[in-house]
């Protein structure tokens, strides 16, 4: 028997490595020919049937007041939609480990919209922190030798609106939140919202891509791993958002980065330069003296 208080921890360290492995499949799906937004639509209908299927297994019964609808449309919109379309578009244009590690300044952009929130006071050592990640990011985009072309610099700046949508995501997820709301009913409703809101988007598009309909490939069999994946993370991420709170769920970032880096070297063989790693070692030194200060208050 696991005690209750490993949870949280052994939780964030399978969602880490999952997400991490997603931001390759997700390369080799958009690489292959899916559509950007035939990726988020697949993504979130699929996770939505399973979880679906999952509360009625469950009998867990998916409330639907103002409140509880509120909370859906909004870490539907802002949690997957809009990431996954930023997620999947950068894939196009940049190695999967930065982007791995653009996710890294999840926690410290967790804290500073706590802060301007006013959830969390300002501590001086927060802005060494959030200074140290905001030196860490212009490592990638200010030397010359820091990407493999110059024109990724801007493709850089754009992905990181990946980590603001996610930091917007997990304050959200946590004020909004009504008292006794299942996980499996908030991952329902936040993917149902989801699939519905991207789904007349993809089609006006025409974007749909069915899958495997030219045989077995990389890039379905990559879409088809996401889809699993969606199916399962955002379960254990409203768990965690639930016993820890956002600040101490946006640390999965530091498992997403390694596990991004990793799966990058093994199925893109994408090997970091010294910039990125200077990028990573500033990145996790910020988002350390961003959690020390919230240690320090919670203590």
């Amino acid at each position: 028997m696991i005690p209750a208080r490993h949870v949280p921890l052994i939780l964030m360290l399978v969602l880490g490595n999952l997400w991490g492995l997603s931001f390759s499949l997700s390369k080799t799906a958009v690489l292959g020919g899916i559509h950007p937004l035939a990726y988020v639509w697949m993504q979130t209908t699929g996770a939505t049937l399973f979880l679906f299927v999952a509360c009625r297994r469950a009998g867990v019964t998916v409330p639907t007041t103002r409140r509880h609808l509120l909370l859906y449309a909004a870490t539907g919109i802002v949690g997957t939609v809009l990431p996954s379309i930023t997620i999947v578009t950068t894939a196009l244009h940049l190695p999967a480990g930065i982007i791995s590690t653009l996710v890294t300044m999840v926690p410290m952009m967790t804290f500073a919209l706590a802060v301007a929130t006013g959830v969390q006071r300002f501590e001086p050592l927060a802005l060494a922190g959030l200074s140290l990640g905001l030196i860490g990011v212009l490592f990638l985009v200010l030397p010359d030798s820091s990407l493999p072309s110059a024109d990724m610099t801007l493709w850089v700046l754009f992905g990181m609106l990946t980590p603001v949508l996610y930091a917007s995501n997990g304050v959200l997820a946590a004020r909004l939140r009504p008292a006794g709301t299942s996980s499996l009913a908030a991952a329902f409703g936040m993917m149902a919202t989801a699939s519905v809101c991207s789904l007349p988007v993809m089609l006006a598009a025409g974007a749909f891509h069915p899958l495997f309909a030219d045989g077995l490939n990389a890039h379905d069999l990559a879409m088809t791993g996401q889809i699993l994946i969606t199916c399962v993370a955002y379960i254990m991420y409203f768990e965690i958002n639930a016993r820890s709170g956002p600040v101490y769920l946006s640390q999965v970032s530091y498992v997403v980065n390694v596990a991004g880096l990793f799966w990058g070297f093994v199925i893109f063989a994408e090997v970091p330069s010294p910039w990125l790693w200077a990028t990573v070692v500033f990145v996790f030194a910020g988002v350390y003296l961003v959690n020390r200060t919230t240690r320090t208050k919670a203590a």
